[in-house]
């Protein structure tokens, strides 16, 4: 269920005809991901997705690779605003670590469904061709990892852990962890054990509660 508290994928609003047209061919990537590979996607197929022109593709990017690198970078700048949003303090003023950790379990799961594609591909790339800068989400990661430390350090009252900011920080990388397991490379997983997205949610949660020792707390409605 939708509350106001769920977590949403942060976009900048576009700035001109030009940032317009470009968002249009950088969308038309990340929807073509979902239906192929990279390797299989032409730019006769971006440029038509994109309602552009081959033209405008090559006004904008020398090959497939820079504009792959301009996805990653506009996924990447989306990821801090949203991480940002996320730790936010005052947005979990009166709500429990737990059902803090509930939102951000749903939230993992929901990326990486939505945009299994892209971060599949991100991923694979990442791990075949490290030297590009696109490859290293340590950014990102960065902040995830610090954000939730922070968030179980100021409320270690709630936390039974020996240790709040690891526990934060640990659980956090096994729900990636898992959660990119289980959607991004199902056919590895998908014999040894079968989850609804729901049970994903809900098994993830208890494992992160569990692991940190986290104190149920009555939230201010």
């Amino acid at each position: 269920m939708a509350t106001q508290k769920t977590i949403r994928w942060v976009r900048k609003p576009q700035q001109g005809r030009s940032r317009a047209t470009l968002d249009r061919l950088l969308d038309a990537t990340e929807a073509l991901l979902e239906e192929r590979t990279f390797e299989e996607i032409a730019v006769a197929d971006l440029v038509r997705r994109a309602r552009s022109s081959v033209g405008a593709f090559y006004t904008r990017f020398s090959d497939k690779e820079a504009l792959l690198d301009a996805v990653y970078e506009r996924h990447q700048q989306q990821a801090v605003l949203t991480i940002e949003q996320l730790m936010d303090p005052s947005r979990w003023k009166d709500v429990s670590l737990e059902r803090v950790l509930e939102e951000l379990v749903r939230f993992v799961v929901r990326l990486y469904r939505e945009r299994t594609g892209l971060m599949r591909t991100l991923v694979l790339r990442g791990h075949a061709r490290p030297d590009r800068r696109y490859r290293d989400p340590a950014q990102r990661n960065r902040l995830a990892i610090a954000g939730v430390g922070k968030l179980f350090a100021a409320r270690r009252s709630e936390v039974g852990h020996p240790n709040p900011s690891l526990a934060g920080s640990l659980g956090l990388l096994m729900v990636l962890g898992a959660a990119r397991e289980k959607i991004l490379f199902s056919e590895s997983t998908s014999r040894a054990i079968t989850l609804s997205d729901a049970q994903l949610i809900r098994e993830l949660t208890r494992a992160f509660v569990g692991y940190a020792q986290v104190h149920s707390r009555r939230e201010r409605r």
